[in-house]
């Protein structure tokens, strides 16, 4: 049995015990289900009972020869193209689904990701819509890898397409030296406060006029959480333009 196979059929719906019983009868060509187990190394009870479910699922078939039943699978390809009919219909019910969906559009969308690798996919989402972005800026430790993704990679692409950013952070030595830094960046704008933000170690961002993100991004704690949701955008925007409205804004 080729064990590298396993995770593909897994991605097509598989159970791992299944995928293997799929490649065990498919090198066997048929054969009995005590054969099927002894070569798979799994129960002979497991076996029947999946060979039934695989049966209803139009993945195995069997025969009776002597009375004995012989098994063997859908050959690899009638299995994609049974796939691929799923797949088509599916796709032709995405637009009830999304009716569903919409029905309860008054609803937040949350969703949660964790890792650099999908911090830095998020922060390019916030590159995909030209509309200000508005944060809550932490001066927790940033993770390395994620520093330098910041540095070198989203701030140039942020400014590159004029995207405009307000922020507000804490009044600290570093950030002051933030502030300085971008004096002259007219695409930046920065405010700092005292005290008011100490103790928040995360970072909150408004943007595309109805979402929320939320990034915890120190090394130990990497993970982000985005909502979606108008009233809660313009609640934290009225937030965050009331405390910007009463903090200095020159840049000195």
């Amino acid at each position: 049995m080729n064990t590298e196979l396993i995770p593909i059929l897994q991605s097509y719906g598989f159970s791992d015990k299944e995928a293997k019983i799929y490649l065990t009868t498919l090198e066997l060509g048929s054969s009995i289900a005590s054969t099927i187990a002894r070569r798979s190394e799994i129960k002979r009870v497991t076996v029947y009972a999946l060979l039934n479910d695989m049966k209803r699922k139009w993945w195995v078939n069997e025969i009776t020869k002597d009375e004995i039943k012989y098994y063997s699978v859908i050959s690899p390809d009638l299995l994609g193209k049974q796939l691929e009919q799923k797949c088509d219909v599916f796709k032709e019910k995405i637009p009830e689904l999304l009716a569903i969906a919409d029905k309860f559009g008054n609803k937040p969308k949350i969703q949660f990701f964790e890792w650099v690798a999908w911090l830095r996919h998020l922060y390019n989402e916030l590159l995909k819509n030209k509309e200000p972005l508005f944060a809550f800026l932490s001066d927790d430790d940033i993770a390395p890898e994620l520093q330098k993704y910041l540095n070198t990679t989203f701030v140039l692409q942020r400014k590159k397409q004029w995207i405009h950013a307000s922020v507000i952070v804490r009044d600290t030595s570093a950030n002051k030296q933030y502030l300085q830094s971008v004096k002259n960046d007219k695409l930046t704008d920065v405010r700092l406060v005292k005290d008011g933000l100490a103790g928040i170690e995360w970072e909150l961002i408004l943007f595309w006029e109805d979402k929320i993100a939320c990034a915890l991004y120190a090394s130990q704690e990497l993970m982000w959480y985005t909502i979606q949701s108008k009233q809660l955008y313009a609640s934290l925007k009225s937030i965050f333009m009331f405390m910007r409205r009463q903090l200095p804004w020159k840049k000195k």
